[in-house]
């Protein structure tokens, strides 16, 4: 069976319900290897999947064409083609589909997926990844189906392995979507490329600092909400960039009712 998330009974996040529709998934993977894996993951998960390995393949098999997709998970490199390129032709033959691309998670593939979100790609994939994450992702893409978009995605940012974890966990269970990081850098990677509604960080991290974090948020990313953490207090009063601020050590019910409250409100751009 394939894991899924616990779920609340006060759902907070869009698509916090489970799957309801099963999805028609096309797999654009070079590696049979990884291709089988793959598929193998998605079907677990409760998906029809149909395999691609080669740009040759794709374009002339009129069978795949025949057949109706709801999504499209495409590797940033597939074979010797780029998977930039195959974003307009899957999007022209199968107009209400919703494109992900996978990446091997390198640094130099940032860029990539940057022009890719540009070119029409809903969301991000990033190898390696397991049933859990597939589990998740298809979630996304009902949303997108349903709603026009997917979940409200978090991004939780603190050097403490506990904290960070226990605050993602929380909010996945709420029915976010969530990405945990443990440094500023990591985590405007992760805002450079794929779509992202709130920014709960530390303040005190060594590294970029949460306070140099949230001016480079706020100054490039304007309508993304902005929660600060910290044990400190005083931090209430003295750092105001933020739009809502919560004190550590904090629980479940004023985490979510904080990030609730940034969500559902419009966020104002302010001075750093």
């Amino acid at each position: 069976m394939c894991s899924e998330e616990v779920l609340s009974d006060q759902p907070a996040g869009r698509g916090s319900e489970t799957v309801a529709t099963r999805q028609s998934i096309l797999v654009l993977e070079d590696s049979q290897t990884q291709g089988n894996l793959i598929s193998k993951m998605f079907v677990e998960c409760g998906a029809d999947v149909q395999l691609v390995s080669t740009a040759r393949e794709f374009s002339m098999s009129p069978d795949l064409f025949d057949q109706k997709f709801s999504a499209a998970i495409i590797d940033v490199h597939f074979g010797e083609v780029s998977g930039l390129k195959l974003i307009e032709p899957v999007s022209r033959r199968w107009p209400a589909i919703v494109n992900v691309m996978m990446t091997a998670n390198s640094t130099d593939d940032y860029a990539v997926l940057a022009e890719a979100r540009n070119l029409g790609a809903h969301l991000v994939l990033k190898k390696p990844f397991d049933k859990v994450r597939v589990s998740d992702l298809l979630k996304d893409i009902e949303s997108i189906q349903i709603t026009g978009r997917p979940r409200q995605h978090v991004v939780v940012i603190d050097d403490s392995k506990t904290s960070c974890r226990i605050a993602t966990e929380v909010l996945r269970s709420y029915g976010y979507r969530v990405s945990g990081f443990q440094t500023g850098e990591d985590a405007i990677r992760q805002l450079n490329f794929d779509h992202v509604d709130a920014v709960l960080t530390d303040l005190n991290m060594p590294g970029m600092p949460g306070e140099e974090l949230i001016c480079l948020v706020r100054d490039v990313w304007e309508n993304i909400g902005i929660i600060a953490m910290s044990a400190d207090a005083s931090n209430k009063t003295r750092f105001k960039e933020a739009d809502a601020f919560l004190p550590k050590p904090f629980g479940a019910e004023e985490l979510i009712h904080t990030v609730g409250g940034v969500l559902a409100k419009d966020v104002e751009v302010l001075d750093c």
